[in-house]
C-alpha cells in the first residue's frame, strides 16, 4: 500500500552573517511532546537546506486531521528548538551583547502576511542562561488551518540578523620597515579613521583605524575589500604602495564594548 505525504508547513530560517543567506549553523529538533506527536500519529519531520518541513501522512484533509488530534491529545501546537553548531552564534547574531538566551518564534506573531507569499515570523529575545536552544519556533495548530485556507502550501520564514559593529583595525609594526603614511582604502563606501598611535594592553604600539560612526555588518566571508597602503616620498615624488592587498574581517569572537555602549570588532594586523 502507497503511503502519500501532505505537507503541513515549511520553515526556512535565513541568516545574513552567512553568504549563502541560510543559517547555516542550526539544526532543528522537536520538543518531546512534539516528538510523541509524530510519533504516535505518523507526522514526519525532514531537514532542508534552508530549515526544516513537517508532513502527514493521514487520508484525512488537514483541517480534520489536526482538530482531532488536538482533541484527543489536548495539544494545540507543534514545539521545535533550534541548535547551534557554533559558538559564536550569540556574537554575530543581532541580540543583546554579553547576554545568553533563546530567540523565539510563533506562527501568530507574524511581521507580514501577504497571500501567495511566504509568512514571516517576529523574534522575541528572552534571557535564558540555563537552555541549550538558540530560537525556538512554535507553530499554532489553528495557524496551519488557517493559513492552509489562503495557500496550498505554508511557508514560515524567519530572518535573523547579523550584528552590526564598528571595526577597528590595529596595525602593528614588527619589521624593520618605516611607515610614515599608512591608510585603509576602501573599494566600498565606507570611510576609516586617519590613523592613531595607541599602546595595546600587552605594551605594544600600533596604529589605530576605526570605521567610527559606520556600523558594518558581520559576515562569514570577505565581503568588503579594504587594503592598507602606505605613502612614500620619492625623488620622483609621493608613490602610494599596497602593504596588505585584502584585509581580513573580524573574528566574531573579537568584540568590545565602547564606553559610549557600542559594540567595535577588533582585528590585529602585523606588518
Amino acid at each position: 500500500m502507497t503511503t502519500s505525504y501532505t505537507s503541513l508547513f515549511r520553515v526556512t530560517v535565513a541568516h545574513s552573517y552567512y553568504a549563502s543567506g541560510n543559517c547555516e549553523c542550526l539544526h532543528y529538533k522537536a520538543s518531546s511532546e512534539t516528538q510523541l506527536l509524530i510519533d504516535k500519529y505518523g507526522f514526519i519531520m525532514k531537514a532542508t537546506a534552508t530549515g526544516f518541513e513537517m508532513y502527514a501522512t493521514s487520508n484525512q484533509s488537514i483541517e480534520n486531521y489536526v482538530n482531532y488530534i488536538s482533541q484527543v491529545s489536548g495539544n494545540t501546537a507543534f514545539a521545535f528548538a533550534g541548535i547551534t553548531s557554533d559558538q559564536n552564534f550569540y556574537n554575530f547574531t543581532d541580540v543583546p551583547i554579553n547576554e545568553l538566551g533563546v530567540l523565539s518564534f510563533a506562527s501568530n506573531n507574524t511581521e507580514n502576511v501577504v497571500t501567495n507569499e511566504t509568512i514571516q515570523l517576529a523574534e522575541t529575545f528572552s534571557t535564558d542562561t540555563t537552555s541549550q536552544e538558540a530560537i525556538s519556533i512554535t507553530i499554532q495548530f489553528e495557524d496551519i488551518i488557517r493559513f492552509r485556507r489562503m495557500n496550498s502550501e505554508v511557508l514560515f520564514d524567519i530572518q535573523l540578523k547579523a550584528r552590526e559593529t564598528q571595526w577597528k583595525y590595529y596595525v602593528i609594526n614588527n619589521s624593520n620597515q618605516e611607515y610614515n603614511q599608512l591608510n585603509i582604502q576602501s573599494e566600498n563606501n565606507i570611510q576609516f579613521s586617519a590613523p592613531t598611535e595607541v599602546t595595546l594592553q600587552n605594551g605594544q604600539n600600533a596604529v589605530l583605524f576605526s570605521s567610527e560612526t559606520t556600523k558594518i555588518p558581520l559576515k562569514n566571508v570577505v565581503v568588503y575589500n579594504f587594503n592598507l597602503t602606505n605613502t612614500k616620498s620619492t625623488i620622483a615624488g609621493e608613490r602610494t604602495e599596497t602593504i596588505i592587498k585584502g584585509l581580513p574581517i573580524p573574528n566574531p569572537q573579537n568584540l568590545q564594548v565602547n564606553n559610549d555602549h557600542t559594540i567595535a570588532s577588533l582585528v590585529y594586523l602585523y606588518i
